[in-house]
């Protein structure tokens, strides 16, 4: 038996084959999604550096100068007081490693792949005598976490970064300022 294919027919197993080529097309173009190691990446840009940097997750935990490993004293709006163990790098060394800053930057925009930021001077990101109101002896460097409480954060959930900071001073209200899920920082 033979088969005869009309013009009709081979319009149509045109089209076929087109959508099938978009098809794959498609697909393959959106696997370019981030993966977990491509996720855990801080973008470094600004009008207040020379040059645009991306500093990843395995390069930050090669900071051995500037590695932080303490337990943060935390106050939120509630009156909530808690103890958080974090493991990261002080954002003043990570920034001095990766990005050659202008004489005239004075501040860094922290920014979480939700659109959240908080903004500090360059004064306040160089202190390392942020406090612990229950603890006035222990001070601490603002950081940029990857761990807590012994856990690395999860890059499926989101940019494994948080910020995380002391107290200006005793009541300071300090945990609406932990940003979770960086992604850029912002020099000024």
């Amino acid at each position: 038996m033979t088969i005869g294919y009309t013009s009709a027919h081979k319009k149509w197993l045109r089209l076929l084959l087109g959508i099938l080529l978009l098809t794959v097309l498609f697909t393959n173009g959106c696997r370019s999604e981030k993966t977990g190691d491509d996720k855990a990446v801080i973008e470094i840009n600004g009008e207040g550096i020379l040059a645009p940097a991306k500093v990843s997750l395995e390069q930050m935990k090669g900071m051995e100068a500037g590695l932080v490993e303490a337990d943060f004293f935390s106050l939120n709006s509630y009156g909530t007081r808690e103890y958080t163990a974090f493991k990261g790098v002080w954002l003043w060394h990570l920034l001095q490693e990766t990005v050659q800053l202008k004489t005239d930057a004075t501040q860094v925009t922290i920014v979480a792949e939700d659109g959240y930021q908080v903004t500090y001077t360059l004064e306040e990101v160089q202190r390392k005598d942020y406090l612990d109101e229950q603890n006035p002896d222990s001070t601490y460097p603002m950081i940029i976490a990857w761990e807590q409480a012994g856990q690395a954060f999860d890059p499926d959930q989101g940019n494994p970064f948080q910020l995380v900071i002391g107290q200006r001073e005793p009541g300071d209200v300090n945990k609406p300022y932990w940003v979770r899920h960086i992604i850029t920082l912002e020099v000024k």
